[in-house]
């Protein structure tokens, strides 16, 4: 099979969206199947990944920042605000002039936030669009796929994906690692959903097939479009794990550690039942340790100043995938954040995977029905609430198993079973297969 995928995200980049794109290469590669890659190029987040593939397969297409310009403008009316070191010393008398300068910037922001809601459609990758079709048609005139495959977000790579495969008459399957017009986190105006809504019609309609990452999202979409959809969980890479729990680390002195990976969406993946169930415990809780790697200290350290709790939380930079894996795998538990409303159903983030992976236990937030929560209860690999003190007796329990045994338990290897995306991706070529025969 010759499949052209599409995707912003691909490594060298260290994002889920590239592992698992770039994970999917290594696998179809692997399997014998010939593949071409278009993906971006200035993503502006670390390079850290390693490639994976041959580099001759991959055509990495720049894009254009069509948000370049209003940002500059910003900029240069934020300075006029602000003013010299001349005028801040003749404050009182350029008193009218920065008020003048502050409508400008006022007037500014809403032109440049109906000018992004106007062109950033469906995201703000949309000027990625010309050189990445460019960039697949160079590759498609010696060579000649059988199947386009798309990963979004962002989504642009599905409409590129859209047009290709109308130009040159091949079947194409879209994969929605999240939801494009339906995603509740997207705050925006009704007629912007609609315009969304119509774009995604008209990039998914024409496919042959759909990919998402949870049967609710899945069951979802079949509903929405009336075509066969495959669920394939993130998954984790099993080189990157080993056959058996590291039960090496082992200190009842040290402090209980519960770690974090990642960044959060404020106001709805909130980690304030974990820091008011801190304070619940009195001195107990002067044993445990909350640390936050990739997160920025911003959105949690008030929140733990306001439950009392700061200087039991630390939030650390990023830090390489690999160091990442290491810092998950030396925690005693490690925290997931979901969004406590029904909104949330059928999301699943992909760091799920790896925490069960590293075979410790997951403290699960969020809804009480959620597919995390469900993998979670299922496969007896940690606990879920979003109330303190039933938090904070679970947390009580972790204390002493710590001191103890110097570490929590580890999950027992079975804990991972079926949850390698060796086992997803086995699922996606048997879809992908079936796509190019329909």
């Amino acid at each position: 099979m010759k499949i052209l995928i599409i995707s912003w995200y691909f490594p060298p980049v260290n994002t889920i969206g590239a592992l698992r794109v770039g994970g999917l290469a290594r696998f179809l590669i692997a399997r014998g199947h010939d593949l071409g890659v278009v993906a971006g190029k200035n993503w502006g987040q670390p390079e850290t990944l390693s490639l994976g593939v041959p580099l001759e397969r991959v055509a990495y297409a720049k894009a254009i920042d069509v948000n370049a310009l209003p940002e500059r403008l910003t900029r240069i009316l934020k300075r006029g605000v602000n003013g010299s070191p001349a005028a801040n010393r003749h404050a009182a008398e350029h008193l009218e002039q920065a008020a003048a300068s502050r409508d400008r910037v006022s007037v500014l922001r809403r032109l440049s936030r109906l000018y992004v809601d106007l062109t950033n459609l469906p995201d703000n990758r949309i000027g990625w669009l010309p050189a990445c079709y460019l960039a697949c048609r160079r590759l498609c005139r010696d060579w000649h796929p059988d199947l386009v495959f798309a990963s979004g977000p962002p989504f642009t790579a599905l409409l590129a994906a859209r047009l290709v495969s109308a130009r040159l008459g091949l079947p194409f399957v879209g994969e929605l690692r999240d939801r494009w017009a339906d995603d509740p986190y997207e705050e925006t105006r009704p007629w912007r959903v609609r315009l969304n809504q119509w774009l995604e019609r008209r990039a998914l309609a024409g496919a042959t097939g759909l990919v998402t990452v949870t049967e609710p999202w899945a069951e979802f979409y079949r509903r929405k479009y009336g075509q066969p959809v495959a669920t394939t969980y993130n998954g984790y890479d099993p080189l990157d794990f080993g056959p058996c729990p590291n039960e090496d680390i082992s200190d009842p002195s040290a402090p209980l550690l519960i770690g974090y990976a990642g960044n959060i969406y404020p106001g709805k993946r909130d980690p304030t039942p974990v820091f008011e169930a801190l304070h619940l415990l009195g001195r107990d809780g002067e044993n445990i340790r909350v640390v936050f790697r990739g997160t920025d200290p911003a959105l949690v350290l008030p929140l733990a100043e306001r439950a009392g709790v700061a200087h039991l939380i630390e939030a650390l930079p990023p830090v390489p995938y690999r160091q990442s894996l290491e810092f998950q795998r030396q925690a005693d538990v490690l925290l997931l954040m979901q969004w406590n409303d029904p909104r949330e159903q059928g999301s699943c983030p992909g760091k799920l995977f790896e925490y069960i992976a590293s075979l410790r236990p997951v403290l699960v937030l969020g809804l009480a029905d959620g597919v995390p929560a469900m993998i979670v209860r299922e496969r007896q690999a940690g606990f879920c609430s979003n109330d303190a003190a039933e938090i904070a007796g679970q947390l009580r329990i972790w204390l002493r198993q710590k001191q103890e045994f110097g570490r929590v338990p580890s999950l027992p290897v079975s804990a991972r079973e079926g949850l390698s995306r060796t086992i997803q991706f086995e699922r996606l070529e048997r879809f992908l297969l079936e796509a190019i025969r329909v």
